[in-house]
């Protein structure tokens, strides 16, 4: 079971300014969450610090009732390790196998000698193949990742990081460099592996018409600042307009 996570007056400052104000939300195990607003909002620092990336500069953000600020390392390691993030960018290696990409998102939870061994020789072939078979691109497992387009890339980032069965999957704009089609496409898988693995999901998207179907809950973020906080049918026209006033873009 996902933990639940409760931000309470979280600020984060980069150079003296802030970029996150004053959040208090809590997020509940299960829940689905579309992160929505414009650009430059604060939406990718407010994910890492969930996922414990970040330390805020004000503020206090609990897991299961306990302050981040109190664990240990190994307490972090463990609950990163439980909190996966599939970044804007796939950060792939491309000389490598999208077998080998997919299985580094094991190699935090094993023991030295198993990832020298996974160095040497292929090893959880069938553990890949069936993440990689649920994302659509099992025929690639053997392939040099270089060799993918980029749909096919950002899917094998998405394989990485459910590989270790998250309990939480932080979701950073993972389809912004991809052309409209394919960037609804892996939105919607990556809205549909969550919702059947039972994760809690964070998504920042700007394609909230694909997401609000399967989403639990919206929160619309501008200026760094929660604008609204609400269910998704909630999110009226009048709403977005708002959200996204003077930013030029449109959700």
């Amino acid at each position: 079971m996902a933990p639940e996570i409760h931000l309470k007056g979280v600020s984060r400052h980069w150079a003296g300014r802030p970029t996150v104000k004053n959040v208090s939300i809590r997020l509940s195990s299960g829940e689905r969450v579309a992160l929505i607003g414009p650009s430059g909002g604060g939406k990718s620092t407010l994910i890492h610090l969930i996922a414990g990336a970040l330390r805020p500069t004000e503020g206090v953000i609990d897991v299961d009732g306990r302050s981040m600020a109190d664990f240990s390392w190994r307490d972090l390691q463990r609950y990163r390790s439980r909190c996966r993030i599939i970044e804007q960018q796939s950060l792939l290696v491309p000389q490598s196998t999208v077998h080998g990409n997919v299985l580094s998102g094991l190699v935090a939870t094993w023991p030295w000698h198993k990832t020298l061994l996974a160095s040497l020789v292929p090893i959880e072939s069938a553990r890949v193949g069936l993440v990689l078979e649920q994302l659509g691109i099992a025929n690639c497992q053997w392939a040099r990742v270089g060799e993918l387009s980029g749909g096919q890339m950002q899917r094998v980032a998405i394989a990485r990081a459910l590989i270790a069965d998250p309990a939480i999957l932080l979701a950073d704009e993972p389809t912004a460099s991809l052309d409209p089609n394919t960037a609804k496409s892996v939105t919607q898988k990556i809205v549909e592996l969550a919702k059947a693995r039972s994760m809690s999901l964070v998504f920042c998207t700007h394609w909230f018409d694909i997401v609000k179907r399967d989403c639990t809950r919206v929160i619309g973020l501008s200026g760094g600042a929660v604008v609204f906080d609400c269910d998704p049918d909630e999110v009226s026209h009048h709403r977005l307009e708002s959200l996204y006033a003077g930013s030029g873009e449109r959700i």
